[in-house]
């Protein structure tokens, strides 16, 4: 069987914690990555940055065949996505890491490039579109849409049958009751509890009506 070498693009504090996931897997013979604000050589939880961006078409000549994007995002996709088009137009595959101590239900549809933190829990019927990020003890519950490069922050609960647009932020520790709209680019603050609907473009913190 053909050996799979994975590239990560970004070095940062989210590089870290997918890196764990993907070192639990075991899937890898080789793992390395990529970031022009890291200087090449540092290593990163014992894994070795090989240059900036301008690096991954070499690399994809080279063998590695897969990458997944490791910037994290807060409150702009912009680098994600630009990222993530970037690999996918190189040709690389983007897999989906999801940690072994997470919950997935049954019938769950998931795009590409999404990572699925420590401890998460996604129901069932759950549809997460790519580039998402489902961090380290959020939890989506059943019949939720997650959209493209949205983020749902640590410990975050996203109630049944809700709606979150694309590029959105739900902060750590924050709630979204049931049946909700959250529209694209909106961001949900830290410790919100969000009980109705949210525009596209709007920023909320604290109880939210």
């Amino acid at each position: 069987m053909e050996s799979r070498k994975l590239v990560l693009v970004g070095g940062g504090g989210h590089c870290r914690s997918v890196l764990d996931t993907v070192v639990s897997l075991d899937k890898y013979e080789m793992i390395v990555i990529v970031d022009p604000n890291i200087q090449r050589g540092t290593r990163v939880a014992g894994y070795e940055v090989v240059g900036d961006d301008s690096q991954m078409e070499m690399l994809f000549q080279n063998g590695f065949k897969e990458a997944f994007i490791t910037v994290g995002s807060i409150r702009s996709t912009d680098l994600r996505r630009r990222l993530f088009e970037h690999a996918e137009g190189i040709g690389f595959d983007i897999p989906n890491i999801i940690d072994p101590s997470a919950a997935l239900g049954g019938f769950v549809k998931m795009g590409r490039g999404i990572f699925v933190g420590k401890q998460a829990v996604v129901n069932t019927e759950v549809e997460i579109g790519d580039g998402a990020i489902i961090n380290s003890a959020a939890v989506v519950e059943h019949e939720c849409r997650i959209g493209a490069f949205s983020h749902i922050a640590v410990g975050a609960l996203v109630c049944g049958q809700s709606l979150i647009g694309d590029d959105v932020l739900v902060g750590a520790g924050s709630t979204v009751i049931q049946g909700l709209h959250i529209g694209n680019h909106a961001i949900i603050g830290a410790g919100s509890t969000v009980l109705g609907n949210v525009e596209d473009g709007v920023t909320v913190y604290g109880l939210h009506r």
